[in-house]
């Protein structure tokens, strides 16, 4: 089994900074290529992506006496964290393709941009550290 440094502030910091790097850069694509509408749903979809990425990293800090918990108890937060994240990303996008009445598909390829730049983000940040 591989074991890994636990995530600190700076390590989360990076990823974010990646991530937010990553949809601007393809929210100025959308917009230059295809114009204002598809930029703001790309943007939108890559702010519900940065949000998911924000309540993942809240959730991993913990709270005071999270170190004492039992196995169970951990197991628990894993899961509870899990369907918040799921929820507030599901209202989320919903919110944006039905009274904010952005593009659907910008907006699904905003956010599956930013959670690709998370993921390799992390990957890419793990390898360097």
């Amino acid at each position: 089994m591989i074991s890994l440094p636990p995530v600190g502030v700076m390590h989360v910091r990076r990823v974010v900074g990646v991530q937010t790097v990553v949809v601007l850069l393809s929210v100025v694509v959308g917009l230059v290529l295809y114009g204002s509408v598809i930029g703001e749903a790309m943007l939108a979809g890559g702010a519900v992506a940065l949000t998911n990425t924000l309540l993942l990293a809240w959730r991993m800090r913990g709270g005071p006496g999270s170190a004492d918990r039992s196995a169970q108890r951990h197991l628990w937060t894993f899961y509870r964290s899990s369907l918040e994240r799921f929820f507030v990303v599901g209202a989320l996008l919903a919110a944006g393709m039905g009274p904010l009445a952005f593009t659907p598909l910008p907006l699904v390829a905003g956010f599956v941009l930013g959670q690709m730049a998370l993921v390799f983000s992390f990957l890419i940040i793990r390898r360097i550290e």
